[in-house]
């Protein structure tokens, strides 16, 4: 099989990049660190430094011998950005956490730096397609996946096609509001789904809960992370335990109303959040006991994403493939 795509994964804390065949199958990975409140020209050139490097690569493990990712073989570019894209699909428009990156006409730079195509997709529509083309949602015909991470992205999938709404800016799920006085979240808005289920928020959220005096083995730490409560959680630390699940808890909330106005085939949870396993998912799951019509829930599949973090990259590819009318 010739041709392969170059994926590119932009998150607010790393920037993935992958060499992906026409089957979904990434051949080979490069990561580096994001710096979020970089400005625009910055992480335009890590981008195109990732680029350059897949290019320049001298050969690419697991596939042909003497195999070489020239630019001939290079079909094209996948990007998937956080934030608000254009209608046209071509300019970031903004993107809540990755302040600088406004109005960049990423699309046509990468195609005009690179003499390839370039598809610019929102990065949770992106990894909504992968896990669609090749992963939990092959076959089913409608679903929604939430991304948890830094923040909390949406795609869906509607009659085997991305949904993107009037001006391309559908699936904002981070920011469905839970909450009319929460607090304020990166976007402007108060008490969306991201201040409370998002990797930032739980962290947020576990901080004030030590400073009100509540006890934990993570009191006194120089920085808590996500991972740190999740590993916590394991260790059975009662405030760690406590906090992811009144994160699943939130989420529940959010899964509930997607589940009432889209009734879908499945929700796909994915991104950092889902280390915590069954203890995000068993409140989660509470939640929409208690709260979801049975109709609108008891036919849906809630599952853990099946590509993890290669989904963002595999469905960028994706989406420069179907928008070049190649079947995937």
């Amino acid at each position: 099989m010739s041709g392969y795509v170059i994926g590119i994964d932009l998150g607010g804390t790393n920037l993935k990049a992958g060499f992906v065949d026409k089957c979904g199958k990434i051949h080979h990975r490069l990561s580096i660190r994001t710096d979020n409140n970089a400005d625009s020209h910055t992480i335009s050139n890590q981008i195109f430094g990732l680029i350059d490097e897949i290019i320049k690569l001298p050969s690419v493990q697991g596939i042909e011998a003497g195999f070489k990712p020239v630019p001939a073989s290079i079909i094209g570019v996948g990007l998937g950005s956080p934030g608000l894209i254009d209608k046209k699909g071509e300019t970031i428009i903004f993107s809540p956490n990755l302040p600088r990156w406004r109005n960049i006409p990423i699309k046509r730079m990468i195609a005009e730096r690179f003499s390839m195509p370039c598809v610019l997709e929102n990065d949770a529509n992106a990894a909504t397609w992968g896990e669609k083309w090749v992963g939990a949602g092959r076959e089913v015909s409608s679903l929604v996946m939430l991304t948890l991470g830094t923040g909390v992205g949406g795609g869906i999938v509607i009659d085997n096609k991305l949904w993107r709404g009037a001006n391309n800016v559908a699936a904002e799920i981070g920011h469905m509001v839970i909450q009319t006085n929460g607090p304020q979240c990166s976007c402007g808005n108060y008490g969306c789904v991201e201040v409370f289920a998002s990797a930032t928020g739980m962290v947020r959220r576990f901080k004030e809960l030590l400073k009100s005096g509540v006890s934990s083995s993570l009191k006194g730490l120089s920085e808590i992370t996500a991972r740190a409560i999740n590993d916590a959680a394991f260790q059975g630390d009662k405030a760690a335990l406590d906090i992811i699940k009144e994160t699943g808890q939130y989420l529940g909330i959010a899964l509930v109303n997607i589940m009432h106005v889209l009734n879908p085939e499945m929700i796909v949870l994915t991104g950092g959040m889902i280390g915590s396993g069954e203890l995000l998912m068993n409140p989660v799951k509470e939640v929409i006991s208690q709260r979801a019509f049975e109709a609108s829930y008891k036919d849906t599949k809630i599952v853990f994403s099946k590509l993890g973090n290669d989904a963002g990259i595999i469905g960028a590819a994706g989406c420069l493939l179907k928008e070049l009318g190649i079947s995937v």
